[in-house]
């Protein structure tokens, strides 16, 4: 499933920068009414979602998650601490980088400055959040650091919409949107595993769509450091589903 989402993922960023260059007008920025690109790109990223949903239908019918977080996603081989400190270590270099690319702009506004900081803790939370978890999944720290990264969707959600409140153009930054929301699911329903609230089925659909929604988001003209954010929840996504797929058993088990 992981890999159907990089490979879908692949696609759907080369319709995205076709769509870029072939749709937008370069001086005024609208898009062209009913261009082939843009259509091509609306079904195949329909057929994407219908098929990660079908795929998560099956999950929720016949399988199911074992209970707590530490046994639905074995997390007991070192590899898992490492590898989420490792896309923590990325991840807050990422945040430094935006933090100096603002500056060099000159003007920083404070929600920025909240940015930065829920996505400096984010960060730090998925490594640690990893850390804790190998060493002692029972202890209560964990449980605040399963949320910081959904709180941190959520606010990227609030400063994507005052970014583009005023922007009649919705297809510019729909699949940013779209890729926030699935994201900010995806932790969401990883987070429910430590509540013991799993819904295995739900989270590897937002799994796959924030796959492949932050693959067709790089197109955009974003930062190279808001490309590197959603390059390592590409990485985060890929990694929790394959560890929840691997480990998941038969209801009838």
């Amino acid at each position: 499933m992981p890999f159907f989402a990089l490979a879908a993922g692949a696609v759907g960023l080369y319709l995205r920068l076709m769509e870029l260059i072939c749709v937008f007008d370069e001086l005024t920025g609208l898009p062209q009414r009913g261009a082939r690109e843009t259509i091509t790109l609306i079904v195949f990223s329909a057929a994407v979602l219908l098929i990660a949903f079908l795929l998560s239908l099956r999950v929720t019918l016949k399988y199911k998650a074992l209970p707590g977080f530490e046994n639905a996603f074995g997390t007991a081989p070192l590899s898992y601490p490492l590898v989420f400190t490792l896309i923590g270590i990325v991840w807050f270099g990422a945040t430094v980088k935006h933090f100096f690319e603002l500056r060099a702009g000159g003007w920083m506004p404070q929600i920025e400055l909240y940015f930065l900081i829920l996505s400096a803790l984010s960060a730090i939370s998925v490594a640690f959040f990893a850390i804790e978890m190998y060493q002692d999944p029972r202890r209560r720290i964990i449980i605040a650091l399963s949320i910081v990264p959904s709180l941190f969707m959520c606010f990227w959600l609030v400063i994507m919409y005052r970014q583009n409140a005023t922007n009649p153009i919705l297809l510019s930054y729909a699949y940013y949107c779209l890729a926030i929301i699935s994201s900010a699911l995806g932790f969401y329903f990883t987070s429910g595993f430590v509540y013991n609230k799993p819904a295995p089925g739900k989270a590897i659909f937002s799994y796959l769509a924030a796959i492949y929604f932050c693959f067709v988001t790089l197109a955009d003209s974003h930062s190279t450091s808001t490309k590197i954010i959603f390059a390592v929840i590409i990485a985060i996504n890929v990694v929790y589903s394959s560890m929840l797929i691997r480990n998941l058993e038969w209801k009838n088990s």
